[in-house]
């Protein structure tokens, strides 16, 4: 991904080429739904751009020798990651990660050694031990983990069918159909807490209420 297609002020990117894990030359997108703009959290952002400073000072260190490859993830030289590094690098945080957290809960280990153990910081343990566990997942399974955590959230079918990439709404809802059903049934839940409602039986005072039943105004006019 080129930083040009990246906009941190708007908290946009455009996704505009992939890249297969055996190949560094960029490929189009699969379909015109591929080709997409993807809104940025605040959070996000801010990683992005402190990232952007550390590559600043990675270039200044290399001097002629970096490589103006213009992407926003590069190796110290400025040369691109390869797809498959990514990968196989992310499962190694995985395991490193499940790894410390085990050497300390289970075997009692000090942070010094499992820092000297692991070739890490003490404050990289620190945020391990801080942080809950893990799953094992693959590094691609960061879209679909994305994905779901979206529908549970609220947010709307198409929105997550269009940050993914998908021709149509009805081909994520197939994907994600063990989400869906809760996603309908939150979605029923919160509608409901809305709708004003009468409480009471006809002879009896009434009051409105918004959200779910008043059990206490239920008890006090049934009794």
């Amino acid at each position: 991904m080129p930083w040009s297609d990246v906009d941190l002020d708007e908290g946009i990117l455009a996704i505009r080429e992939t890249r297969s894990d055996d190949d560094l030359e960029p490929e189009d997108t699969k379909s015109d739904a591929g080709d997409r703009a993807v809104t940025l959290d605040a959070t996000t952002a801010d990683h992005l751009r402190a990232w952007r400073t550390l590559q600043k000072s990675e270039r200044l260190a290399a001097g002629p020798a970096w490589l103006n490859s213009g992407l926003v993830f590069t190796r110290p030289d400025g040369s691109p990651l390869r797809p498959e590094w990514i990968s196989q690098r992310f499962e190694l945080l995985i395991t490193q990660y499940a790894a410390i957290r085990r050497r300390h809960d289970e075997q009692n280990w000090g942070v010094p050694q499992i820092a000297k153990r692991h070739r890490v910081s003490e404050a990289k343990v620190r945020a391990a031990l801080a942080g809950g566990p893990l799953p094992p997942i693959r590094f691609h399974d960061l879209r679909h983990g994305a994905a779901t955590l979206s529908l549970a959230a609220g947010v709307a079918m198409k929105v997550v069918s269009e940050t993914l990439g998908h021709a149509r709404s009805s081909f994520t809802a197939d994907v994600y159909a063990s989400v869906v059903p809760q996603v309908f049934k939150d979605a029923a839940e919160a509608a409901a807490a809305v709708v004003p409602r009468r409480v009471g039986p006809p002879s009896a005072p009434q009051h409105e209420t918004s959200g779910l039943l008043d059990r206490n105004a239920i008890k006090e006019t049934a009794g």
